[in-house]
């Protein structure tokens, strides 16, 4: 850390002062982006971010709780590694620490999407965090909405965590808007009113996922289907493959697929058919043991009945 009295000949202290951007950004309110490395409990604060600047190497930069500017009930551990937008609030130069806020450049941003947006719209947002009930979206300008697990599930029997990645892309539609309350809601766009799958149908998909007995196949921006995985099979993330579909359900969002594979095709065909034959088989030799007697002699004595009841005509 740098420690001028003045600045050398030809130079400002904000050049060679890591301070200069700090004391810069605290006089005229700017802001500072900054990376979240590690969260600490820091006596009545609670859980704090603490935070590094990259235009001031060696300053330590703090946020509390109440000051990240998430959903009530986020985990702030999960944001830990993400470069943030603060502004500097206070400062102890003699203790090397900042005293920062994410919440006032949020609550800037969510004025301004407040004034831009309305209901019914169609954006874009950015998948922050997911956890195995909620999915977090930055909307903008690090303005977080908390998406429940019911709104965000896609895809039926799909894990969040499979459906969402962290940095992925999510259009979503703005459900209800309140400038009185601040308040913003969003749905994700269902894209299975968008797409038509017929059994039997082959098609391209891409593994997301490979868990337990299933596996997991983006087909089409959203819509995941599920395949049948055994410890034989060789399925890898990022693999490009055809599959064959066995149900669909848009109503449900469902999408079962079975691997595609000419070979074992044909080799399915082949069991199914041999299956066949073997039952036919088995069902000849009862009938050649006599072992269908009793079943020919009740039908033969419920026609035979039939025959002899008069009908409508000879009554």
């Amino acid at each position: 850390m740098s420690n001028f009295i003045l600045a050398p000949e030809g130079l400002q202290l904000r050049d060679v002062d890591v301070w200069g951007p700090i004391y810069d950004a605290k006089t005229y309110g700017t802001i500072m982006d900054a990376r979240i490395v590690r969260v600490r409990r820091i006596g009545n604060q609670g859980e704090t971010w603490e935070i590094e600047f990259d235009d001031a190497p060696g300053i330590t930069g703090l946020v509390p709780a109440e000051q990240t500017g998430l959903p009530e009930g986020t985990p702030v551990n999960a944001f830990v590694g993400s470069v943030i937008s603060v502004k500097v609030m206070e400062i102890n130069r003699k203790e090397g620490i900042v005293a920062c806020s994410r919440k006032e450049v949020v609550n800037i941003s969510l004025s301004k999407l407040l004034a831009a947006i309305n209901v019914g719209q169609e954006i874009s947002s950015i998948v922050k965090f997911v956890s195995d009930r909620n999915v977090y979206l930055d909307i903008g300008g690090g303005v977080i909405i908390r998406l429940p697990a019911e709104k965000a599930r896609l895809s039926d029997g799909v894990p969040l965590d499979v459906q969402y990645r962290r940095g992925g892309k999510v259009n979503i539609i703005v459900t209800n808007l309140s400038k009185e309350d601040r308040g913003i809601e969003v749905e994700p766009i269902d894209p299975w009113e968008r797409w038509t799958f017929s059994r039997g149908e082959v098609l391209s998909g891409t593994v997301v996922a490979v868990r337990d007995t299933a596996v997991f196949v983006s087909v089409k921006p959203g819509v995941i289907g599920m395949a049948p995985y055994k410890a034989a099979d060789e399925f890898v993330h990022g693999d490009r493959l055809e599959f064959q579909v066995n149900k669909f359900d848009a109503t449900k969002r469902k999408l079962h697929l079975i691997e595609w594979d000419p070979k074992k095709v044909g080799q399915r065909k082949r069991e199914k058919y041999r299956a066949q034959a073997r039952r036919n088989a088995a069902r000849q030799s009862r009938i050649a043991n006599g072992e269908d007697k009793i079943i020919i002699g009740v039908f033969s004595d419920i026609a035979v009945g039939a025959e002899e009841k008069p009908g409508i005509d000879e009554e």
